[in-house]
């Protein structure tokens, strides 16, 4: 048997493969985050709760879910980042079925997480539910502009109301012209 005592193996094998992706699981759990995974993890976020009508349109539950998945996709993007490294920094492990394996076993339970709990959150976007206070305050600077007053305003109201009950197909005559 060739190598190192204590180890299998011709020497330079990859039976003592290290990656560095337990340090990202273990700063993970300490519940440490970058300021890119907090990024990312804000951006779907606020996308996710964007496509359910806004935050005042979902339940707290729907919300810690949408937190749940913010959070498990911010992860997904750091192991792909960190497998990337190691698949660069190693091409030793590219060609090697067990480092891949491992490298797959961290993300793998992660993607399955994320589809479930996409399952559950829906895929379907819900449009934003307004009150007719927030509708009428949007359409007032452009339905009244600066001359129209309220007598003016009433006057077109009555001339319409007016209008209307002359019939639809209804045309006003014009005045003749004296000669």
């Amino acid at each position: 048997m060739a190598g190192i005592r204590g180890r299998s193996g011709p020497p330079g094998n990859q039976n003592a493969f290290r990656h560095g992706l337990a340090a990202v699981q273990h700063r993970r759990i300490n519940g440490a985050l970058t300021e890119a995974e907090r990024d990312i993890r804000a951006d779907i976020l606020t996308g996710l709760l964007t496509d359910k009508g806004g935050e005042a349109q979902i339940s707290t539950a729907m919300r810690v879910l949408a937190e749940i998945i913010a959070s498990d996709v911010s992860l997904l993007v750091t192991f792909n980042n960190a497998i990337d490294g190691v698949i660069q920094n190693n091409p030793k492990a590219r060609a090697n079925p067990k480092a891949l394996a491992q490298l797959d076993g961290y993300k793998r339970p992660l993607v399955g997480s994320l589809s479930a709990n996409l399952q559950r959150f829906g895929m379907e976007r819900v449009a934003k539910v307004e009150s007719l206070q927030q509708i009428i305050a949007e359409m007032a600077p452009l339905a009244f502009p600066p001359k129209l007053n309220r007598s003016n305003l009433e006057r077109l109201a009555r001339e319409a109301v007016e209008e209307g009950l002359r019939g639809p197909f209804k045309q006003k005559q014009p005045k003749r012209k004296k000669k």
